[in-house]
């Protein structure tokens, strides 16, 4: 019986974490609750993100094998661009004032980061 309820709170708790990295909510079961706006503002989220790595790539591999990569750093921050030029753009269009937050902490996140790469 342990094992049993042991097995039901991981899979609980798996279940949780891959739908919070996936939507950035806490829920045990995947839901359409987000409205379309909510969805591209975490869509461009994780666009943001993962041209953030690949810039982070870049760099190391520059320092690693000498070679250029700058094309491929050059490419991470034009996607950075595009999520800041579609980020800003969908606020103007946008009613609702979660999203609207939402898309004011993303815009700050890539401020950020643009100042921390120079």
């Amino acid at each position: 019986m342990k094992n049993l309820i042991t097995i039901a709170v991981v899979v609980a708790v798996a279940l949780i974490a891959f739908n919070y990295f996936q939507s950035g909510e806490f829920k045990l079961m995947p839901g359409s609750s987000m409205s379309d706006e909510a969805r591209e503002v975490n869509q461009l989220r994780g666009d943001f993100r993962h041209a953030a790595q690949q810039y982070r790539q870049a760099g190391r591999a520059a320092g690693l094998s000498g070679l250029d990569s700058l094309p491929d750093a050059e490419n991470a921050l034009k996607a950075v661009d595009g999520v800041e030029r579609d980020l800003k753009k969908m606020r103007k269009q946008v009613e609702d004032t979660e999203v609207r937050k939402e898309i004011d902490e993303l815009l700050e996140e890539i401020a950020t980061y643009k100042k921390s790469l120079q």
